[in-house]
């Protein structure tokens, strides 16, 4: 039978030999952890020096001023940070920092705190790892602050890494006898505010902000996932942070590089947020989603409704690359939304809508402003069926159907429901129109219905732009073609197409050879004078073409 006992956890001595791998050792981590040392020590300046080392050979030194340290046995007790609570407590000293040395080893001298003397200590990996008693010995009398000297290795690139280290640290750093520009974290920031020792700084959406520091603690820069803020016509805004004096704002231990998730993380972004919306309230508009525009309201920020613009309506074209952004204007209450399933769709009730010679106000739909009072009233034109009249034959069919036999049309029609915002009612338009094409988005030409009717006068020059719009979408395969050729060869299919539809199969055979003519021969030809190719039998013959050996000399002339 199992007796009741507790115990207290503990750091199981195996552990030290596994020091070297809380750490990449790279001399970035080392700098900065070594940094934050001598500021907590007090120092004003750090010194940093590459030098010949007699142990090490090429080497690191860095020289603070600061007071030096109580106990050197601090430095390789792990958890035990040696600084006061007072200090411990304002920023998580985890007393880990100076193992970033563990795998390359390091000599310091070190002034003992309040005194005029000092420490000197040689210590190799293995004494890191405690395979090997760490020796204490006397060091020079006088001795300021903390020396530390560690080797250095051929992939470090030091003369990159100190001014990195150096850019936002509080502190005067002088390396190689040169003083490193320091620069305030949130320089660039449109506005700073301080809360609760934390320094907020918003920027623009438009300026970098993906894969960045947008933390910095005491000159240690990190990525945070802070919250942005996006308007669909208005600036974006985006937040960094620089940390003066904040005891729970915490980072995962030992490395230092990502936050810890706790209540006072939580608290920074709810208080960035609004930031954020009090930024937004003092302007005289704005664009926020009903959704940001309700969390503003919760966080206690008075905002008013979004302003009632949006994109104006043009259809899409199935290369999706042809889209462009589209300057928003002001919404009237009489305006029309309008968002069909694809391309295709669209291209047709665009084309039906602009036969009709009225200018409607249409707008592209901003699902992101439902809930706002001005959008949810507007009216919605949703496509319901296309209609066909052949003499007394009449088909209804669904966008993505084909209608059934051969033929140009009388009639064709495009169904659309027009529902009313301020109710359930809906009404039906009519548009009469000369062109229906139906099927998938970004089938191939073969694969539509394409119905022009018999009193249609549009050209085959305006079917093939048509056709392209609705249809054209290049495939980006490695072992596709170019884009320009994917293109001619769509067209020149569309056009082929087009003349047949609307002339006869005959012009599109002639229109083809002599488009072929223009591209491939006319080019190789002499530019003066005439001559004639004649086809027979599949023998190809060219008359009037000067003699071979005129031909030559002119070539060369």
């Amino acid at each position: 039978m199992t007796s009741h006992f507790s115990f207290n956890a503990q750091v199981s001595p195996e552990a030290i030999g596994k020091v070297g791998r809380l750490f990449n050792a790279s001399i970035g981590d080392i700098l900065n952890e070594l940094l934050q040392n001598a500021r907590r020590a007090g120092a004003t300046k750090v010194v940093i020096e590459q030098v010949d080392d007699p142990r090490f050979g090429k080497a690191v030194r860095i020289v603070d001023d600061g007071a030096g340290i109580e106990d050197p046995r601090s430095l390789f007790s792990l958890g035990h940070s040696g600084w006061s609570a007072a200090l411990t407590q304002s920023e998580d000293a985890a007393g880990m920092g100076f193992f970033a040395l563990a795998n390359r080893g390091a000599a310091l001298v070190a002034r003992q705190k309040d005194t005029v003397q000092s420490w000197a200590i040689e210590a190799m990996p293995e004494a890191f790892h405690g395979r090997q008693p760490i020796d204490v010995v006397p060091g020079p009398a006088g001795h300021a602050g903390v020396a530390i000297t560690f080797p250095e290795t051929d992939h470090d690139h030091v003369a990159r890494a100190v001014p990195n280290a150096a850019r936002f640290f509080p502190l005067t750093v002088i390396f190689n006898g040169e003083e490193m520009r320091h620069s305030d974290f949130l320089a660039e920031a449109e506005h700073v505010e301080e809360w609760r020792g934390v320094r907020i700084g918003v920027f623009e959406r438009d300026s970098p902000y993906k894969d960045i520091a947008n933390a910095n603690f005491h000159g240690v820069t990190l990525r945070m996932p802070l919250p942005t803020l996006s308007q669909h016509w208005h600036r974006n805004y985006w937040a960094g942070i620089d940390v003066v004096d904040c005891a729970h704002l915490k980072l995962v231990l030992p490395a230092r590089k990502e936050v810890v998730r706790n209540a006072m993380f939580e608290a920074l972004v709810e208080e960035i947020q609004r930031v954020y919306f009090r930024l937004v309230s003092t302007h005289t508009a704005h664009s926020l989603s009903f959704q940001d525009y309700r969390k503003g309201l919760a966080l206690g920020i008075d905002l008013k409704e979004a302003e009632p613009k949006l994109a104006p309506f043009t259809p899409s074209c199935a290369d999706s690359d042809r889209f462009g952004m589209r300057t928003p204007l002001p919404v009237s209450p009489d305006a029309l939304l309008y968002a069909g399933e694809g391309p295709l769709e669209e291209q047709v009730v665009a084309h039906a809508i602009a036969r009709t010679g009225e200018a409607l106000p249409m707008f592209e739909p901003q699902d992101a402003f439902a809930g706002y009072g001005w959008y949810d009233r507007l009216r919605q034109i949703t496509l319901r069926s296309y209609r066909m009249h052949i003499g007394a034959d009449f088909q209804k069919i669904d966008p993505l159907d084909a209608f059934e036999g051969q033929g140009r049309p009388d009639i064709l029609e495009v169904d659309v429901n027009v529902s009313d915002g301020q109710s359930d009612s809906a009404c039906s338009w009519l548009l009469p129109t000369d062109l229906i094409v139906t099927g998938h988005d970004y089938s191939a030409l073969d694969d539509v219905d394409i119905r022009v009717t018999k009193q249609s006068e549009i050209p085959p020059a305006k079917l093939r732009s048509f056709l392209t719009d609705a249809l054209f979408s290049p495939c980006d395969d490695v072992d596709a073609c170019s884009y320009e050729q994917q293109l001619e060869w769509f067209q020149d299919e569309a056009e082929d197409l087009s003349i047949r539809l609307l002339q006869s199969e005959s012009d599109a055979d002639l229109n083809a050879i002599l488009r072929t003519v223009r591209r491939e021969l006319l080019w190789r030809m002499p530019k003066k004078g005439s001559f004639h190719i004649h086809i027979e039998n599949g023998e190809v013959s060219i008359d009037g073409l000067p003699p071979a050996s005129n031909a030559t000399a002119a070539t060369s002339a």
